[in-house]
Formats: structure tokens, sequence, C-alpha cells
């Protein structure tokens, strides 16, 4: 008798899946994150638009070394000083003697670490007179002694003696200034051969090297970029095999096309397609399921709208677009409609922009003429800083409109049923509230 099976469990959108874990690309980002570390000293900087695995790929190859990581998440509020002070809050020493028995732990290059491992511990290593404490001080007093003045050079004991890699989460978000001062202290890791992760977005990549010239050439980037289709059809088929489901191909296909390089929305799909049928909980074997590809695409749909919702706001704003009263022409909709076309790309040159709006069939007086698109495109930065939306980006040196955010182009896309031909019909008729003729085929 097989054990039921929780659908949530088997296709995860929190946390980091086991059963439906893929590597994609054949293995390739994991094999580069691991020898990364490898490399003593290597900064791993992993970068990729949101929700493309970054976390999910370090949590797992980690879990592989049998350490773990000591995570610092930044915000544009932290200082240098807190950034550090932040890391050594982390460690939890209670925790970390608790894995000294347990043998799959290396610490200290395979060696049982000798002494409780604590503050005293930690300021033995560094000389306590150079971080000012004394003998008769216990562990209380000599945390808040380290802590008061905390450095990387504080961090360097303790990474390279236990089982931890440190992890610096969102480092984007961190000011110029802030960011400059971190990565110039950095060359301490260097040259104590102690290799960190550093996980941010593609477009700020650069800053590292900008910072602090001396970590050019000692950085390795692995870019996740989103994932291709293929990958993704690996995991709709490990978990609907897992869970004895009877998925036509077009199902995954359908789920995987239009998951926008994403895998938690695939997760997301995945489960939703089977919940809306009302299993929770599967037994493998026992029932029989079957989905077909109206099934995956109303399970795309609920997605959008019960997971992604959030973009509703900045979606309305910038399909009204500024001064909506005064202008003759619905260009904002249009030019975010032109992305909800097929096929599902995330940018589009300017003359792509042209071709997909004639091919919509609207009336002649409602069809913006190019110098109203040129405007729209022109003013596109001001009106999404004015309204605290970053979605869009239209490069004037590249005559290209990007989305930064490929599951807002998901929800543009899913916001409202798609169903096949009538499709883009639909979705006309939903932005203009018009009926139009398509045209229809004989028998």
């Amino acid at each position: 008798m097989n054990t039921p099976l929780k659908v949530r469990d088997v296709f995860k959108s929190l946390g980091v899946p086991t059963l439906t874990y893929v590597r994609r690309e054949n293995g390739r980002f994991e094999s580069e994150l691991a020898d990364a570390l490898d490399t003593r000293g290597k900064l791993a900087l992993l970068t990729g638009p949101s929700k493309t695995g970054k976390t999910t790929l370090y949590s797992r190859v980690l879990e592989e070394r049998n350490v773990e990581p000591l995570t610092v998440r930044c915000d544009a509020d932290l200082t240098s000083e807190e950034f550090w002070r932040r890391a050594l809050e982390r460690v939890n020493f209670e925790r970390l003697a608790s894995l000294q028995d347990n043998e799959a732990r290396k610490v200290s290059a395979g060696a049982k670490l000798g002494g409780k491992i604590g503050w005293a511990w930690l300021a033995g290593l560094l000389g306590e007179v150079n971080v000012g404490v004394e003998k008769s001080m216990g562990e209380v007093e000599i945390r808040e002694k380290i802590l008061s003045k905390p450095s990387p050079h504080h961090l360097v004991p303790i990474l390279k003696a236990l089982p931890l890699v440190m992890v610096v989460e969102d480092f984007h978000y961190l000011i110029p200034k802030t960011k400059e001062a971190i990565f110039q202290q950095w060359k301490v890791f260097v040259d104590s051969e102690v290799s960190v992760i550093v996980v941010g977005t593609t477009h700020h990549a650069v800053d590292l090297a900008y910072a602090n010239r001396d970590l050019v050439g000692r950085i390795a980037q692995i870019d996740l970029s989103t994932w291709n289709t293929a990958d993704l059809e690996k995991i709709a088929t490990l978990g609907f095999t897992k869970l004895g489901v009877k998925a036509d191909p077009l199902v995954t296909t359908a789920i995987a096309r239009e998951a926008v390089g994403l895998p938690i929305i695939v997760q997301e799909a995945c489960a939703q397609a089977l919940l809306e049928k009302g299993w929770s909980e599967v037994e493998p074997g026992k029932v029989d399921i079957a989905l077909k590809r109206s099934d995956a695409e109303t399970a795309l749909h609920k997605v959008a709208t019960l997971h992604y919702r959030q973009f509703e706001i900045f979606y309305d704003r910038l399909a009204t677009g500024p001064r909506k009263a005064a202008r003759k022409y619905n260009t904002y909709e249009l030019v975010l409609l032109a992305f909800a076309k097929d096929p599902l790309v995330f940018s589009l040159k300017r003359h792509e922009i042209d071709e997909r709006l004639k091919s919509i069939p609207l009336p002649d007086p409602e069809r913006p003429p190019p110098a109203s698109i040129n405007s729209m495109l022109k003013a596109l930065a001001k009106f999404q800083q004015q309204n605290g939306i970053e979605l869009l980006d239209w490069s004037t040196k590249e005559q290209r409109l990007y989305i930064l955010e490929p599951a807002f182009l998901f929800y543009l896309r899913w916001r409202e049923i798609r169903k096949g031909h009538s499709a883009l019909k639909d979705l006309l008729e939903t932005f203009f509230h018009i009926k139009l003729n398509f045209g229809s085929k004989a028998g």
C-alpha cells in the first residue's frame, strides 16, 4: 500500500523542492557553484531574475557538501558595520557544537575541533588581547565585546573552521557607499582563502568589481537566466509521475511554455491543476487522475490571480498611464497587450511592437500612430518612477522594451483566462469592453 502524498509536498513553491528538483542544463550550475566553492577565496556571485532558483541552487549544493549557509540579508538601511555585526549575530554556536559529533559534517579540514565552540573559543583564535577580552569575562561579555566593533577578520576563523559558508542575499539593495565600504574589506576573505556566495541581480553584478578592483578575476559569476522549456517540463513530469497522475503531454508542455522560465510557476500550476479537481492528497496507484490542456489553462489563470495578484495595482497604473483623459489613444494598454500576444517574449524591438499592434484587429480610430507609441516609450521611465514601479525598461540605445520581472509577464498573459484561438479576442474585449469579430470557420 502506497503512502498518500500531499500535492503541496510534491510540487513545492516554498522552500527547496526534493521530489521535483531538476538539475537544469544537465547540472551545469551545480557544477559551476561547487567549483567556485572549491577554489578557496573565490567569490561566487549568483545572479539572475527573481524566482529563477538562486536560493534553491545554493541550498542544494551546500546540503550536498554537508555545510550550512550563514545568511546575511541586505537592505537599504544597512551600514557596513551593521553588515558584519549581522553576520556574526547569525552564528549559532550551540547548534554548531551539536554537529561536532556528526561524522557527516566536516570541521576544520576534517579534524574534530578541540574545546567548546563559542565566543570564548573565537576570542582565543583571534587573540584575546586583539579583541580586548580578559580571561575573567564570560560568554555574554565576550560576545558583546566582539560585536561592539565587528569586522570580516572576526568571521574568517569561523568560516575556516566550521561547516559554514557565508551567503549574502540581496546585496543590490545596499546603497553605493555601503557597498563600497563592505567590498573594500572583502579582500580579507580572498587572502584568507575563504569562499563566499553573493546573491543579486544580473543588472547590479558589476557593482562588486567597481567597489573593489582587487576583486576582478576573483569573482565567479554564475548567471541563472530563465529556464528552458525542456527543463521546466521535467519538473512537471517528475511530480505527476510521483503522484501517479496521467497528464496529457499537452498539459506539461503548456505549463512549461507559459511559466515564463520560472520553476516556481511550474510548481504552482501543477499543484493548482490537481487542487482544482479536489485532490490535495493523492495515494499513487489507487486513484485514476487524468489532466487535459484545459485543466492547465484553468490552473495557469488561477495561479496568476491567486499568487500574483499583487501585480494588479501596478498593471492598472501602467495600463492607465499619465493623463489618460487627455490622451486620444490607449497606447499604454496596447503596448502591454503586445506582450500578451504569442509567442511569449521577454523583450520587444521597436518595430516588433508595431508588428504586434498591427496584428490586433482594432478600429482605425483607436489604433495609435507611431508618434503616440514613441511618446509613451519616452515617458515610461519617469512615469514608473513617479508611481514606484520598476517593471518595464525602454532602452533608447537598443530601441528595445524589456520586461524586468518575468512574473509580471506571466500575470499579463494569464490575468484573464486564455483558451486556444479565442485568447486574443477575449483579451481585447476585456481591455476595451468592445465586441470584435474574428470571423468564423465553416463546419
